[in-house]
């Protein structure tokens, strides 16, 4: 099995990319010992690892030959762009979020709806439905750097429990990194999950987008964990105009969400 060269990735399209990568991938034999779970997130690994360091520095001198989004107010604006493509998309989809008080009576989901408690029914759906795609957010956003990719927008590939690879700052071997919203998003029986994903790769990262949640829950002695600026400086973004934007983002969600419910009270 030949591992893949970044100058064979470089030129093709993201399907083209795909196609190569999966049957190079099929080639790799797996250690039998490995959960069947993870035998595709191992072959990827194997043929893709040896290339991303060379396809990471492509990117890196195509960003700085175009005047570098690292820049601050080039980073912000493209920080800015994709909260604010965020904050649309979710407030298009807030009337779809809202149960009326018939389907609550009608199939209570939990001890609330049951109840007829609309408030505590509404605060809390609405939290959890933007809990989940923000994680999605922390992965496009580290993808604004040159430094970093996701497997997902660059490969058009999953890799099981990865979200974004990236080169420290530009340098050394690529990372392979797993983005929660803060340290306690995992629970107790999450945590192990989490481990055997990144114990797959040779360097890996266990990282936080914000230092918030009280103590971590998940531990490891051989995964390093980061979080807030000492995982952003990584790739290069600027925390402190991170946490400003996504703050304007969820405060326009919330304010669109309370003009909703003004116009459509339960």
């Amino acid at each position: 099995m030949q591992p893949i060269q970044a100058d064979q990735l470089i030129p093709l399209s993201i399907s083209a990319r795909l196609k190569l990568i999966e049957e190079s991938a099929s080639l790799v034999n797996v250690p039998g010992e490995l959960n069947s779970d993870l035998h595709r997130a191992y072959q990827i690994s194997s043929v893709l690892t040896p290339a991303l360091p060379e396809f990471i520095h492509h990117q890196i001198q195509v960003d700085i030959s175009q005047g570098s989004i690292l820049e601050r107010d080039r980073q912000s604006t493209a920080i800015s762009n994709e909260c604010e493509q965020f904050a649309s998309r979710f407030i298009t989809a807030i009337p779809a979020l809202v149960r009326s008080p018939a389907e609550m009576e009608a199939s209570p989901r939990n001890l609330y709806e049951l109840c007829g408690a609309a408030v505590f029914v509404e605060s809390n759906s609405i939290s959890r439905q933007l809990s989940r795609p923000m994680g999605d957010l922390w992965e496009t956003i580290a993808n604004i750097s040159p430094y970093a990719i996701s497997p997902e927008k660059d490969f058009g590939i999953k890799i099981t429990g990865i979200d974004s690879i990236l080169l420290r700052e530009g340098e050394g071997a690529p990372v392979f990194v797993q983005i929660k919203t803060q340290r306690n998003t995992l629970t107790g029986s999450q945590a192990p999950r989490s481990r055997s994903e990144l114990e797959l790769h040779q360097n890996r990262l266990f990282a936080a987008a914000f230092c918030t949640g009280g103590n971590w829950t998940f531990s490891s002695t051989s995964i390093p964990r980061a979080c807030g600026a000492e995982f952003w400086s990584m790739v290069g973004l600027d925390y402190e105009l991170l946490k400003s934007h996504v703050k304007q983002m969820i405060l326009k969600i919330q304010a669109a969400y309370i003009d909703f419910q003004q116009k459509n009270p339960t």
